[in-house]
């Protein structure tokens, strides 16, 4: 027995690529993954972006990403991994250390399967040149950069904006993609939850005089996670390094010589000397999860939805996951408020326990009491001597849950 259709439902099917129309906000990473990913189901999408894209400064950016093993096989299935994997850095071990005490959590690829990774590492510059390529050579995907926006109809069958103040564009579904100060998300949603850790991520490469063979390292440090993350080039790496708020300031107006002195202790010696070879740049760290991930014919996609602590490396791969659910919802059902609400249901418990953990380890690990120093060690002690926690703990930080 045929099956109905829904109501209000604008059926997408391989035959019909281009109705019903799906609206993008946003031209960033978010943007480009979920146009990319609709296209490879032939699904066609216009991208609508503030600023003129394809200059240096478009794509500058001195952050870079951690791909988990599931992302490298979306990648791989949307046809972009090639490229990327020419950019970026296997991680082959992590090492989680405690203040610098005797015990160190080691993850290692050698306790995977041949061939797997604990992860990647891409520089964000490279990173969105590379998929910046692929959507403009896409016939599916329609960039409108240089344009502004206002929603001026938001409906259960559609929505209706006015581009530059003075053109009208509709469209069946708006995915918002445009970062977390996207003036729709402010509009149209409210926070389930939004925190400030009142901390601040101190970000740059650096260049050190040994290899660092795919080795990250954490450092909980008093101040804050103190991440080192292996680059394409064997002897760089991107260091974020979360300081309290309040020191921020103190340490970006540091000559550069003393700063590096302090980096360097945070380093000790296992990779040599040290130098600071980019920019410094410093981002407030605040957590955020969207109470709805719709509203009528409004959807929010990654960072719009969710943020969560950079310690983790989980950002991006959570928008990913979300990307991956809908675009499977929408070739499977089309666009109709059920398929939204079941795209809710499956990201937000998800997204919600991620920003969770990533805040209960944020948390124990930046406290320096004795009390919780000798429970992270004694917990150290137990990952490591249980191989099955230890796997597990593994196959979460790839993706695989």
């Amino acid at each position: 027995m045929p099956r109905p259709e829904m109501k209000n439902s604008s059926k997408i099917t391989a035959e019909t690529p281009n109705s019903p129309k799906i609206t993008i906000l946003g031209l960033g990473l978010g943007g480009m993954i979920t146009a990319l990913s609709l296209a490879k189901h032939n699904i066609s999408t216009h991208i609508i972006e503030g600023r003129a894209a394809g200059g240096d400064g478009f794509f500058h950016d001195v952050r870079t990403t951690a791909l988990t093993d599931s992302s490298k096989q979306f990648f791989q299935q949307i046809g972009v991994w090639e490229k990327l994997a020419e950019l970026s850095c296997p991680i082959n071990d992590i090492y989680v250390a405690d203040n610098r005490a005797p015990n160190l959590l080691h993850f290692a690829s050698s306790e995977l399967k041949k061939g797997e990774k604990m992860g990647y590492l891409i520089e964000n510059t490279p990173f969105k040149k590379a998929l910046f390529e692929e959507v403009s050579a896409s016939s599916l995907i329609n960039i409108m950069d240089d344009t502004s926006y206002e929603i001026t109809e938001n409906t259960p069958d559609g929505c209706s904006l006015l581009l530059n103040g003075k053109i009208t564009h509709k469209c069946d579904l708006l995915l918002v993609c445009d970062g977390r100060g996207s003036a729709a998300r402010r509009r149209y949603f409210s926070a389930d939850l939004e925190k400030s850790y009142n901390q601040n991520a101190i970000t740059f490469i650096a260049q050190h005089e040994k290899p660092h063979e795919g080795s990250a390292v954490e450092h909980f440090l008093p101040s804050g996670p103190f991440a080192i993350l292996p680059l394409k080039d064997q002897h760089r790496s991107s260091i974020v390094w979360s300081v309290p708020s309040d020191k921020n300031d103190m340490l970006m107006n540091l000559p550069k010589d003393e700063l590096t002195h302090l980096v360097q202790r945070n380093f000790g010696e296992f990779l040599g000397e040290v130098q600071i070879k980019s920019e410094i740049a410093s981002f407030p760290l605040k957590a955020y999860v969207t109470k709805q991930y719709y509203n009528k014919r409004i959807a929010l996609v990654a960072d719009t939805a969710h943020i969560v602590h950079p310690l983790a490396g989980q950002g991006l791969n959570q928008g990913i996951k979300d990307v991956q659910a809908l675009a499977e919802l929408l070739l499977e059902h089309g666009i109709a408020e059920r398929v939204l609400e079941k795209y809710q249901t499956m990201r937000k418990a998800d997204n919600s326990n991620i920003l969770e953990i990533t805040d209960v380890i944020n948390s124990v690990f930046s406290n320096d009491s004795k009390l919780f120093h000798s429970a992270r060690q004694l917990g150290f002690a137990m990952i490591e001597s249980l191989p099955p926690l230890k796997n597990l703990l593994i196959k979460y930080a790839m993706g695989r849950r």
